[in-house]
């Protein structure tokens, strides 16, 4: 097949879009798919990451308004002048400008879940995914999120694919664990870092539980973070890394917790860092915000709170240090659940939408 995928968010820059549609494209052109890329500058050197790929990329700098028209240009002429079996759009920002007229029933737009929440897009919204002749949800709450919204939108063809790339599954080695809990991904308010803090407060204060806890990610709660680490007298408890390789902090964990809420115009869609923790036989703890519950097996690969809980985080996190049989039977059905995110079969569930 030939497949064009169309996106603001792309390796090597990190994140849950990037992930997704770097993966698409890296598998699809593992599987021997021709597969161009256009896609906006990356934030950080991205030239031997594209030069050891087998996909053609095109990326575009300048300020965002330009920017988006050159993209849009170039996508039009490709579509004028190119044949394509698939064509992906990571959102339906970069369909603004994309001409309909060619090739449109092949036409793709993924669904996250941020970026249909602004009223004030709601028009814009509604404009550009009406290009799209199918729609990938990245899972059932967004989708439901997205038909309450947008109540008029008529979709023509949908599907729910989860969207985690799991690379192998590593049997944990308890040797290794030098982490109690962690938590992966961006430092943002709604991952719910400082009910976590909260958490290891209570268990230390309460039940003389004194857990270690590894924090890996950037974000614009970092230093509010530092501050309630300090507050709460966690200094000895609580470890920060910044560049650190994901496989390396989850090798060394037990139960990987992001108990996540709305914040805002900010939701969680899914939850890709709870099926890549599963990948190493971690138990997660997530709350029911968004689409966060959809990326375990509640009771079996780990447990579910209530939103904003700390009391139930607190206990959760008890009962999975303290009963080892349970939390074993988690570890073992964590690896199994990773099972069904295998990036070689995963990836086919992309390229089967039409």
């Amino acid at each position: 097949m030939k497949i064009l995928i169309a996106t603001q968010c792309f390796p090597p820059d990190l994140g849950g879009i990037e992930h997704v549609m770097g993966n698409i494209a890296i598998e699809a052109s593992e599987a021997k798919h021709t597969v161009f890329v256009v896609s906006d500058k990356s934030k950080s050197p991205s030239r031997d990451f594209d030069d050891r790929n087998n996909y053609i990329i095109f990326r575009f700098g300048q300020i965002k308004y330009f920017r988006k028209l050159k993209k849009a240009n170039y996508i039009n002429h490709l579509l004028a002048t190119e044949n394509f079996d698939l064509i992906f759009f990571d959102s339906w920002k970069s369909l603004e400008y994309v001409d309909s007229t060619h090739q449109s029933e092949k036409f793709v737009c993924l669904v996250h879940g941020n970026e249909i929440l602004k009223d004030k897009n709601r028009d814009r919204v509604m404009k550009n995914m009406s290009k799209a002749n199918s729609i990938i949800f990245n899972s059932n709450a967004t989708k439901l999120l997205f038909q309450k919204k947008y109540v008029s939108f008529k979709i023509k063809n949908s599907k729910v694919i989860y969207p985690a790339f799991i690379s192998s599954i590593q049997k944990p080695d308890e040797k290794k664990k030098k982490y109690d809990f962690c938590t992966i991904g961006r430092l943002e308010r709604r991952k719910g870092h400082q009910l976590i803090l909260q958490a290891l407060k209570k268990l230390r204060d309460t039940d003389n539980i004194v857990s270690k806890y590894a924090i890996l990610g950037e974000g614009d709660e970092l230093s509010r973070l530092k501050t309630d680490v300090l507050k709460y007298s966690l200094q000895n408890q609580v470890d920060f890394f910044i560049g650190e390789e994901r496989g390396k902090i989850l090798e060394q964990s037990k139960i990987h917790v992001m108990p996540t809420f709305l914040d805002g115009n900010s939701i969680e869609g899914f939850g890709i860092s709870n099926v890549e923790a599963s990948a190493y036989g971690l138990p997660c703890i997530v709350s029911s915000s968004g689409g966060t519950q959809e990326s375990i097996i509640k009771n079996e690969t780990g447990l579910v709170i209530q939103e904003k809980n700390v009391e139930q985080l607190y206990k959760a996190m008890k009962v999975l240090i303290q009963d080892e049989v349970n939390y074993m039977h988690m570890s073992s059905n964590s690896l199994k659940f990773a099972g069904s995110f295998l990036k070689e079969t995963k990836v086919i569930e992309y390229l089967k939408i039409l």
